[in-house]
C-alpha cells in the first residue's frame, strides 16, 4: 500500500474540510493537558504543554488513538506541533510490545473524521546521505523496514535524474517495530541530501496477525 506525501495528505485535508490544532510555543492557554490515565491531550491547553515541556506521551497500545483519548472527542481536527528548524520534541509512545520513543522538530497527528486518527507523522533531516542511510539501515532492525526495499532505496542514487522534478521521493518501506506498531519511511532526495518520513498507520486492519506477516514478508500491506 502507498503513502500520501505529507505535503499531499494536508492538503487533501484542507480541501475536505478538516483542521489542524496548532499552538505555537508560549502560546498562554488554561485547561487539563492529560487524560485520566496520564497521557497528553491534544486540546489547546495539552498542545501548550507539549510546547512547555518539549515532550508527550500517548497510549497506542490498541494500534489505535481516539479523538477521546486526546480530548478531542466530536471534533473534525487533527493536530500539528513544532516545526522544521524548531525546537527538539521527545515523544513516547505505548505500542502493543513496549515502549517507542522519538526525538523530533514537527509532528503531525491525521484524521479526516471525528473518532479516530489514522496516521502519525514526524520527519528526520540527516546531515548527511551517508547519515540518512545509516539511519535506514538501522531501522531494519529496529523497525522492521524490509532490507532489500531500503537496499533499492540506497540503489536510487544511481538512478538517472528526472527532468520532471529536482527532488527524487518514494516510499521506502513499511515495518513491524520491535514495539509491535507499524511504522513505514518515506525518502525525499535533493541536493545530495535526504528527508526521512516516518509514519505510524493506525487501525485495527494493520494489527492483524495476517496482515503483521505481510508486511514483514514484503515490506507492503
Amino acid at each position: 500500500m502507498s503513502r500520501l506525501t505529507l505535503a499531499s495528505l494536508l492538503a487533501i485535508l484542507l480541501v475536505s474540510g478538516c483542521t489542524f490544532g496548532m499552538k505555537r510555543e508560549g502560546d498562554s492557554v488554561t485547561g487539563p493537558t492529560a487524560n485520566d490515565q496520564g497521557f497528553s491531550l491534544l486540546t489547546d491547553a495539552g498542545i501548550a504543554e507539549i510546547n512547555r515541556t518539549k515532550s508527550g506521551r500517548f497510549d497506542l497500545r490498541s494500534g489505535r488513538l481516539s479523538k477521546s483519548a486526546v480530548g478531542l472527542e466530536g471534533l473534525d481536527r487533527g493536530a500539528m506541533i513544532g516545526h522544521p528548524g524548531g525546537s527538539q520534541y521527545t515523544f513516547a509512545f505505548l505500542g502493543p510490545i513496549s515502549d517507542e520513543r522519538i526525538t523530533t522538530q514537527n509532528i503531525t497527528f491525521a484524521s479526516h473524521d471525528t473518532h479516530d486518527f489514522f496516521t502519525i507523522v514526524w520527519f528526520s533531516a540527516p546531515e548527511s546521505l551517508e547519515a540518512a542511510h545509516a539511519e535506514l539501515r538501522a531501522g531494519v532492525e529496529h523497525w522492521g523496514w524490509h532490507p532489500r526495499l531500503v537496499q533499492q532505496w540506497f540503489d536510487s542514487v544511481n538512478w538517472p535524474p528526472s527532468s520532471n522534478t529536482e527532488a527524487f521521493r518514494s516510499v521506502i518501506s513499511m515495518g513491524v517495530s520491535k514495539s509491535g506498531l507499524v511504522v513505514d519511511v518515506q525518502g525525499t532526495r535533493k541536493d545530495g541530501k535526504e528527508v526521512l518520513q516516518y509514519g505510524i498507520y493506525l487501525g485495527d486492519k494493520y494489527y492483524t496477525s495476517e496482515t503483521q506477516q505481510k508486511i514483514r514478508d514484503t515490506g507492503r500491506s
